[in-house]
């Protein structure tokens, strides 16, 4: 079997590479994403609570609709809205969705109006709510809101006087709300990054309220104030205000991360590729009103875990606590649950369902994947996709690539991209490649190794992915690399969009796209380009054969003809992707076998005789 080996002196070795190509953020296009899967809502995070205040935004007049005439004409609606504009996000999936909703749509207004103004909208509850009782208080809607870059929205306590005047902040995207104590950012993500759909969120105003007259505790309003340039669109329902929890202590996130990884976690890791240690930790939140005293995370995946203990997490506080784990692990699926607990709230407190946190990952022989589609656990899975009918100019040409980190030289067979179940048309083309990542963010696109051009056929829509492999097994050196694809869509005619997952937060480089005629951006989180490394693939595989035999055709929907002019006695051996054999044979002529009844996919197909062997890599579609 031939090898093409892959030298590169522009990827260094990981050690020396780990500080290079890390950011905070970048630069960010602006998309059409379309939601493929979303994590099951925990909309009842605390299971008892007090409810003072709830509106579902089923009468408009419940609300007051304003903006500054000054710096736009944007106002948010109220009903069963949809996105109107050129890059829309799906209506909310709200509890309460049936009787409507709060919307601003920027995309629609600003796509409009040419993206220039600084928007400045608000919606404000028509009628005060009596917070005299109620020192400890939170504020809590659903919604579904995307990123673009400047953009913020703010939630806003007004005070009253008892007879309903306030004095409301001027906001934009820039105000520095640290002296503000009646102002709150209730959404902290990514540029164009996203909520789940719908997102609970809670929002600890108590601060707001320390020092009120009973008069001003008497007279409290809630604004949702949205402030940005030509944003995307955020939703708003199910708004209530309740009673914060004396205890509610939460495990907001949990991670398991290679120490030479720079922060990306992978979905599946080759067991060439694991690192001796790993990051083992999670955000611990104390949402409750009471301090928490001995308070312990733990994470356990079975073979393995850990416990980390904090003496005392303050009331409103948030820490993460992290140990490093030295992990021997062997290939296979790793679940892993995170639980936090403290002296106030043990097992089965009543608001104990959000203590708990999973993260699952597997060790492979075979794929390396940054995606976790497949592997997260159940109702985890936030999924969305990318591709040809995402990005003006992205309609032919763009290129979407997945970052990663081979610590060891490797054969590399190919490439795998996982298609969305809808937006596929066959007859679009894709060209699989490995790229250097200091020349992507160049704007270089020359391919280390690439692929023929494949075209994407029925089968593969209906399958769910592509397998594209290159002409011979490439071994490439330690480093770091993008698995890439470039797709054609000849003008959006067969269009093809790529999930991504982002179910874990990753680097903003961990993935990333090629606009034609534009630049690099770090669009995507774990965009599901896979790495199908080593030589099992059967790529280059029949580069020895025997006179007088051929196998076709190739792709075949089942039937493989198998000649043998020569009449010798050939021994035929057929295997499936993991080396298990599926059909064997002994013939001294020509043959037919059938593969159809074994399934779609790729086979393995030997004839020997005395003469020698041949093997050839046969796509049944």
């Amino acid at each position: 079997m031939k090898k093409i080996y892959l030298s590169l002196l522009s990827v260094a070795i990981i050690s020396g590479l780990n500080a290079q190509y890390k950011k905070s953020e970048g630069p960010v296009a602006r998309s059409i994403e379309r939601s493929e899967v979303k994590p099951i809502a925990n909309t009842a995070v605390n299971q008892q609570k007090t409810v003072i205040y709830s509106n579902t935004f089923s009468n408009a007049a419940d609300w007051v609709i304003a903006h500054d005439a000054t710096a736009c004409a944007l106002d948010w609606q109220i009903g069963q809205i949809d996105c109107a504009g050129s890059y829309p996000i799906a209506s909310i999936l709200s509890t309460s969705a049936s009787d409507g909703w709060a919307v601003v749509d920027s995309d629609a207004y600003g796509g409009a109006t040419g993206g220039s103004e600084v928007e400045d909208s608000w919606l404000t509850m028509a009628n005060p709510v009596d917070l005299t009782a109620y020192p400890n208080v939170v504020v809590e809607f659903e919604t579904q809101y995307r990123r673009y870059n400047y953009e913020q929205p703010y939630i806003v306590v007004g005070i009253g006087d008892g007879a309903g005047n306030v004095t409301w902040p001027d906001l934009d995207p820039d105000t520095d709300i640290s002296t503000l104590t009646n102002v709150f950012k209730p959404l902290d993500i990514a540029n164009s990054a996203a909520t789940a759909n719908p997102e609970l969120i809670q929002v600890n105003i108590s601060s707001a309220l320390v020092g009120l007259t009973p008069t001003e505790l008497a007279d409290i309003y809630i604004r949702f104030h949205w402030t940005g340039t030509w944003g995307y669109a955020w939703f708003v329902d199910d708004f209530k205000i309740i009673e914060q929890p004396d205890n509610d202590v939460q495990t907001t996130t949990a991670y398991i991360v290679g120490e030479n990884n720079n922060g990306v976690e992978y979905g599946r890791t080759p067991a060439n590729h694991v690192d001796a240690n790993y990051f083992m930790g999670a955000n611990v939140f104390n949402f409750g009103a009471n301090d928490q005293t001995n308070v312990v995370m733990t994470g356990d995946f079975g073979s393995f875990s850990n416990s980390v203990s904090v003496t005392v997490l303050a009331a409103g506080a948030d820490t993460t606590v992290e140990t490093t784990e030295a992990l021997t692990l062997t290939t296979g699926l790793y679940e892993g649950d995170y639980t936090s607990v403290s002296d106030q709230e043990t097992s089965g407190a009543a608001t104990f369902g959000n203590n708990l946190y999973e993260r699952n990952f597997e060790i492979t022989t075979d794929i390396y994947s940054q995606d976790g589609i497949g592997v997260h656990p159940a109702g985890y899975d936030d999924l969305t996709s990318l591709g040809t009918s995402s990005f003006t100019g992205g309609e032919d040409g763009l290129v979407l690539a997945t970052l990663y980190h081979v610590k060891q030289a490797e054969d590399v067979s190919g490439i795998r991209i996982m298609l969305t179940s809808t937006g596929n048309t066959a007859g679009g083309e894709i060209i699989a490649s490995l790229k250097d990542t200091a020349a992507f963010w160049a704007g270089d696109m020359t391919n280390l190794v690439e692929a023929s051009t494949y075209t994407v056929t029925q089968n593969d829509v209906d399958n769910g992915y592509v397998d594209i492999f290159f002409d011979q097994v490439v071994n490439v050196n330690a480093g770091i690399y993008y698995a890439a694809v470039e797709l054609y869509s000849f003008g959006n005619t067969s269009d093809i969009r790529v999930l991504d997952d982002r179910t874990v937060a990753q680097p903003a480089d961990a993935s990333a796209i090629y606009i034609p005629a534009a630049q690099s951006y770090t669009n995507g989180t774990a965009i599901a380009v896979r790495m199908l490394v080593g030589n099992g693939w059967g790529v280059g595989v029949n580069e020895n054969a025997i006179e007088g035999v051929s196998i076709f055709p190739n792709p075949s929907e089942g039937i493989i003809n198998i000649t043998n002019h020569n009449n010798d006695e050939n021994t035929i051996v057929v295997y499936d992707v993991i080396g298990k054999v599926v059909m064997t044979q002994v013939v001294n002529s020509t043959t037919t076998i059938d593969l159809s009844s074994n399934g779609t996919g790729i086979y393995l197909v030997e004839v020997s005789n005395s003469n020698g062997k041949t093997v050839e890599r046969v796509v049944i579609k």
